[in-house]
């Protein structure tokens, strides 16, 4: 049996034991309370092809385990691992500084897109919108941010990844979020984000599967931009929530600086999705970030529907990368605050150099976090 799933049976074995909550503490350590929590997915996808032949398929993709130190006064250190990909997650250093402020060192996601800074376990459909093919996900670095009860603004700076042979690029990012509208159950969030990174090795590269994290296939890829010097970022995010409705987008373009004669590179891309709980939750919000609620019944948990658009464009001059349109109609099940279970339904339309792809998948995920 794998380390990775023998952490999986011990984590259920472990976890069913305890209370509906999705962190456990386990000890307290000086100053520190002492806390662990993690997530173990399951992923399937199925296929109906139509120009490629996609292979159906089912992983056990996820086996996340987190530790964390936290101070009543704000510091906090946080350690992540997957076994399961052998890959470090958030691995940082937490510091409050004067009222409103705090400090991060280490590894964690870059602020650039409201959709990527929202956990895995807690996006609303199986696999994230098209346009998160523009992130630039966990790199170490060091930011500030200062924020208050409806804002929120940072700045940092960050390099490579810490696992070995994953993201690298030298660069620089920016965020800032208003909440105009902060009530209890109605929240309107406005947001901006803009990065710009120096490309490693001179290469730049823009993918992303069609809303199916195990697809065999890309059907939209720029290919290698060679002699590319700086990655320009920009994004534009709005959401709104009221009672069990909720509604989101963002709007996400990079614009790729190229020597040695080449044109630069434009590419973008765009989401826009609602949802409604029906069993009557509403999504919590704190510092330009949403959250799923805790079931008003634990034991029958809370069930949401959503349906989602999201394009992207990676065509331009000489480069042609593909455009691709889906549609996604997505329901989730919450049980307690330890179990999820999602199913999409996804129409793709997508076209690249003139060959036209529209496949239609169907995609499940089982969900235990602890």
């Amino acid at each position: 049996m794998s380390s990775a799933r023998r952490l999986s049976f011990l984590a259920i074995a472990s976890a069913l034991s305890l209370p509906a909550h999705a962190e456990y503490q386990f000890d307290r350590i000086g100053e520190y309370d002492a806390f662990v929590d993690g997530v173990l997915q399951t992923d399937a996808n199925w296929f109906d092809d139509d120009h490629r032949d996609f292979v159906n398929d089912a992983e056990f993709r996820r086996a996340e385990i987190i530790f964390r130190l936290k101070h009543e006064k704000g510091t906090e250190f946080f350690v992540g691992y997957d076994p399961r990909a052998d890959k470090w997650l958030d691995v940082y250093a937490k510091f409050m500084v004067g009222p409103g402020g705090q400090v991060r060192v280490g590894q964690y996601k870059q602020s650039m897109n409201m959709e990527e800074l929202i956990s895995t376990k807690n996006i609303d459909f199986v696999s994230r919108a098209l346009p998160n093919l523009f992130t630039v996900g966990r790199r170490l670095g060091v930011d500030y941010m200062q924020f208050g009860s409806n804002w929120t603004a940072s700045i940092g700076v960050y390099d490579r990844e810490l696992t070995n042979n994953a993201g690298k690029g030298t660069g620089v990012i920016a965020r800032a979020t208003y909440a105009p509208i902060h009530e209890a159950e109605e929240t309107l969030h406005l947001g901006i984000a803009a990065l710009s990174q120096d490309q490693a090795k001179g290469v730049a590269r823009f993918s992303t599967r069609p809303e199916a994290d195990l697809a065999n296939f890309r059907l939209v890829d720029s290919g290698n931009l060679v002699e590319a010097e700086r990655n320009n970022q920009i994004g534009l995010e709005a959401a709104y929530s009221n009672g069990p409705w909720a509604l989101q987008g963002e709007y996400l373009r990079a614009d790729v600086s190229r020597g040695a004669g080449f044109d630069n590179y434009v590419a973008d891309g765009y989401y826009v999705y609602g949802t409604w709980f029906v069993t009557g939750e509403a999504k919590t919000y704190k510092q330009g970030k949403f959250d799923y609620p805790v079931p008003n019944d634990p034991g029958k948990g809370a069930i949401e529907l959503g349906l989602r658009y999201s394009a992207v464009n990676l065509d331009d001059g000489a480069v042609l990368g593909g455009e691709e349109q889906n549609w996604t109609v997505g329901a989730n099940w919450y049980w307690r605050s330890n179990f999820k279970l999602a199913l999409d339904y996804t129409a793709v339309s997508s076209e690249k150099a003139g060959v036209s792809d529209d496949p239609n998948i169907v995609s499940a995920r089982f969900q235990f976090m602890f």
